[in-house]
């Protein structure tokens, strides 16, 4: 139904600059006495779509919790938008635009979907009028969840839930939203809306970062892939390039030595 007013996209538009979106230089991480990620390099642009592939255990969402804020690193530095962020808080880091969505069950199940929204979007929970057009730009996202406000989020299918959580993540803003394993567990057709949702935020110009155990759902989205092994970055080049490197993609399919 058409309406006097459109809501406000939930993503805005690339900014017109050359500076990284994202650099990450030098990291080493450890937990405890074993080091997982060594010397890391990574670097995404403004409006970039970047596959973060390897293996299980090749550091890959280690690496998304260290730019999370989540875990701080032993060596090397994390700037956005060129200021360091290397010490920040993850909380300042989601101010900032910074915005993880976990693989998993990334809500709280015994809440209904629109607590579930609203826990999401807590940083605009004192600007009323903003969260009503963060809310209906979300809804109008991802329709399913309309009609499912009243309802535990533990209750809804794994595709809805990973629709909530998707919804959640973009009303935060994020200037970079990272995505840790969009596909985990669900129906083909359920990851093909997930992926037209993604496509869409990609034409948005959202900067994203996707970490993805499936290549062909890695590839079809990203503009360029960086493939770990053992915790160190091994190849970085356009999507493309990796999808004709078969050495490579049988290493993200057949692999099983990680760091």
């Amino acid at each position: 139904m058409a309406t006097a007013r459109r809501s406000q996209p939930l993503v805005a538009a690339p900014r017109p600059d050359s500076r990284p979106a994202i650099a990450i230089t030098g990291i080493d991480f450890s937990y405890g006495h074993v080091q997982v990620l060594f010397d890391v390099d990574l670097h995404v642009q403004p409006g970039e779509v970047l596959a973060l592939l390897g293996t299980n255990g090749a550091g890959k969402s280690t690496l998304l919790r260290v730019l999370s804020g989540l875990e701080a690193p032993s060596a090397g530095t994390v700037r956005h938008r060129d200021e360091d962020i290397t010490r920040a808080s993850a909380v300042d880091r989601v101010k900032r635009g910074i915005v993880q969505l976990p693989g998993g069950k990334a809500m709280f199940p015994s809440l209904t979907v629109m607590d579930n929204l609203l826990a999401g979007a807590f940083t605009h929970i004192w600007d009323k009028a903003g969260l009503e057009e963060r809310l209906g730009s979300a809804l109008e996202r991802f329709p399913v969840l309309r009609d499912r406000l009243d309802q535990p989020a533990g209750t809804l299918s794994g595709g809805e839930q990973q629709m909530l959580a998707l919804a959640k993540s973009l009303l935060l803003d994020p200037d970079v939203l990272c995505i840790d394993e969009l596909s985990l567990g669900l129906a083909p057709v359920v990851v093909q809306q997930l992926m037209e949702t993604v496509e869409d935020l990609r034409a948005g110009g959202l900067t994203m970062i996707i970490v993805e155990q499936s290549l062909n759902v890695a590839l079809s989205l990203a503009d360029r892939a960086v493939f770990m092994e053992k915790g160190a970055v091994r190849f970085e080049g356009p999507a493309q390039e990796l999808a004709e490197r078969d050495d490579l993609a049988r290493a993200v399919f057949l692999g099983t030595d990680g760091g």
